[in-house]
C-alpha cells in the first residue's frame, strides 16, 4: 500500500517506517504529488493529483479540489503526466496513433509543449494519449556503467563508441583507457588517438579564450586536418579487416576440382610434402614418381595436399583465380545488392547497424569482400535462424529478411526506409543468392582465420556472436577432396 509523493519519496519513507517506526512525511505542494488523467470512459476523463493509489484503488483530487476513488480495473487507462528535466528528450504519442519526438518542456493538464529542431510545439492535452521521456546522458550512462561487468570487452568498446557520438570526450577518454588497462583492442587504441586529438584542441581553443582571445593558430587547422577535426561516423566504424593472406587461405578452401581456379605450387612446398609425408601410400615410394610430381600440375598437387591432409601446407598455395563459389558471391551477392541495400550508413554499415555490421569502405577489395563473408558465416543474430543456412538455402535470414514481408517466414523488422530486395521483378537475385550458397563447399570446411564479428549494437547489451563449425573431419562428397 502506497502513500503519498514520488518512488523516490515512497522508498524512502518505507526505509524510515522499518528503521525508526516514524510516519512516512507527506509532500507539501501539488507540485510533489504524481499528477494523471484518468480514462474513466469513453467520453468522461479526470485530471488531477493522486492522494492515494495501491494496487487496486486510486483516489485522486481533481483540478476542481474535488476528490474521488476509482477501482482500476474499470478505468479505461490511466496515464501518468511527466516531468521532464533540462533539455530531457522524449515521445509524444497522439490520440491518432501519430508520435512526435524532442525535447518536452511541459506535460501539464491542459497541454504538451514540446521542441522539435529548434521549434516549440503546443499539443492540446485531448489531442495526447501520454508522453514517453527518455533518459538522460547521465542516466543512460551510469546505468551502461553499472552493466559492465570484467571481461566486457565488447560491450566496454560500445559504450566507448557511443560517448564519442555524443561528443563526451572527456569520458570516452577516461573510458578507453580504463578498457586498455585491462587488455589490449586494437580499435580502442585507435579511438583513443581521436579522443585525444579532440581533446587536445578543446584545450588549445580554451587557452586562447583565457588569453583574450586571438587569430586562430594555423597550426592547429593543419593538425586537426591530420589527426583530428570532427569526427565524422567512419571514424567510429570498425575497420578492422582480415589480411592477404587470409583472403588466399579462403579461396584454398573452397576450390572446387570441377570447376578449378588457377593455382600455384612452388617446388618448395612439393618437396615439403613429400618429405612431411613420405610414409604414406599416396606419395610415391621410387625416385622417378617424386620427380614426376614436379612436372604434375599444381591443381594435381593441390588435390593431393587434400587427400594427405596436409592443413600446415594449405597457406603456401596461391590460388590466382577466385574459386567458383566465392566469384558467384562476389558477382552475385555482395557486390550486387549487400553493398547497394543492406550495407548502407543508414542499415547495416552504419553506426547503427545494430548486431550486424557489414564493412562498407573499399567494398571492391577482395580484404573487405571476404571480412563480409565471415561475418556472415560466424555472426549468430537469431539462434533458430542462421545468417546462411547451408542446409536450407531458403531458410537463410539473410534471404528471409530480403523477401517481401508477406512472402517471408521470418520478415525483416520494420523498419523506416526498409524495402524487400528480392520484390516483384527481383526474383532472379534471390534465385542467385541461393545458387551461391549451394556452390559453397559442404560440409563446411573451419577457415583458419583469427577475426571475430564487430556488433554495434546498443551499449550494454550482452548477446555475443558464435563462430561457425567447421567441417574437417568429414568427407565431402563427389570429387571434393577433404580440407
Amino acid at each position: 500500500m502506497h502513500t503519498r509523493g514520488s518512488i523516490a519519496g515512497l522508498l524512502l519513507g518505507f526505509s524510515m517506517t522499518v528503521g525508526s517506526g516514524a510516519p512516512p512525511p507527506e509532500p507539501d505542494t501539488d507540485d510533489e504529488l504524481p499528477r494523471v488523467v484518468l480514462m474513466v470512459n469513453r467520453h468522461l476523463e479526470v485530471r488531477g493529483f493522486v492522494e492515494y493509489e495501491d494496487d487496486n484503488v486510486i483516489v485522486v483530487r481533481s483540478v476542481h479540489n474535488e476528490v474521488e476513488s476509482f477501482p482500476k480495473a474499470r478505468l479505461l487507462q490511466v496515464v501518468r503526466l511527466v516531468k521532464p528535466r533540462p533539455g530531457q528528450q522524449g515521445v509524444v504519442v497522439l490520440r491518432n496513433g501519430q508520435v512526435r519526438r524532442g525535447v518536452i518542456l511541459e506535460d501539464t493538464f491542459e497541454h504538451v509543449l514540446i521542441e522539435i529542431e529548434g521549434i516549440r510545439a503546443k499539443l492540446v492535452r485531448e489531442a495526447v494519449d501520454h508522453v514517453e521521456l527518455e533518459p538522460t546522458f547521465d542516466e543512460r550512462y551510469a546505468a551502461l556503467k553499472a552493466s559492465l561487468k570484467p571481461q566486457m570487452e565488447r560491450q566496454h568498446l560500445a559504450l566507448c563508441r557511443w560517448l564519442l557520438e555524443e561528443h563526451r570526450y572527456d569520458l570516452a577518454q577516461v573510458e578507453l583507457r580504463e578498457l586498455l588497462t585491462a587488455t589490449e583492442v586494437p580499435e580502442a587504441r585507435r579511438l583513443l588517438r581521436i579522443v585525444d586529438a579532440q581533446l587536445a584542441l578543446q584545450q588549445r581553443a580554451a587557452e586562447r579564450a583565457v588569453s583574450g582571445g586571438g587569430p586562430p593558430d594555423p597550426q592547429d587547422r593543419v593538425k586537426a586536418d591530420r589527426t583530428a577535426g570532427p569526427v565524422y561516423e567512419q571514424d567510429l566504424l570498425p575497420d578492422t579487416i582480415i589480411t592477404h593472406d587470409d583472403v588466399n587461405i579462403i579461396r584454398v578452401l573452397e576450390i572446387d576440382f570441377n570447376d578449378p581456379p588457377k593455382v600455384v605450387v612452388s617446388p618448395d612446398t612439393i618437396r615439403a610434402l613429400i618429405e612431411g609425408y613420405a610414409t604414406s601410400p599416396l606419395i610415391p615410394a621410387g625416385q622417378a614418381g617424386r620427380t614426376a610430381l614436379f612436372q604434375a600440375d599444381s591443381i594435381q598437387i593441390v588435390r593431393l595436399m587434400f587427400e594427405l591432409r596436409a592443413r600446415e601446407l594449405y597457406p603456401q598455395i596461391q590460388v590466382i583465380s577466385e574459386p567458383r563459389a566465392l566469384n558467384m558471391f562476389r558477382q552475385r551477392v555482395h557486390d550486387t545488392w549487400l553493398m547497394n541495400n543492406c550495407a548502407t550508413t543508414r542499415c547495416h554499415g552504419g553506426i547503427h547497424a545494430g548486431p550486424l555490421f557489414l564493412h562498407r569502405r573499399h567494398s571492391k577489395d577482395d580484404r573487405v569482400r571476404y571480412t563480409n563473408l565471415l561475418i556472415l558465416e560466424r555472426l549468430e543474430v537469431n539462434p533458430d535462424w542462421p545468417l546462411i543456412n547451408y542446409d536450407i538455402p531458403e531458410m537463410s535470414l539473410i534471404v528471409q529478411h530480403g523477401l517481401p514481408r508477406s512472402e517471408a517466414r521470418l520478415p525483416h523488422p520494420r523498419v523506416k526506409g526498409w524495402k524487400p530486395i528480392f520484390g516483384p521483378g527481383r526474383h532472379r537475385l534471390k534465385t542467385a543468392a541461393l545458387r551461391w550458397i549451394g556452390s559453397l563447399m559442404q560440409p563446411r570446411p573451419e577457415y583458419p582465420v583469427d577475426y571475430e564479428p564487430p556488433r554495434l549494437e546498443t551499449p550494454g547489451a550482452t548477446t555475443a556472436a558464435d563462430p561457425g563449425d567447421g567441417g574437417d573431419n568429414h568427407q565431402p562428397p563427389g570429387s571434393r577432396a577433404p580440407r
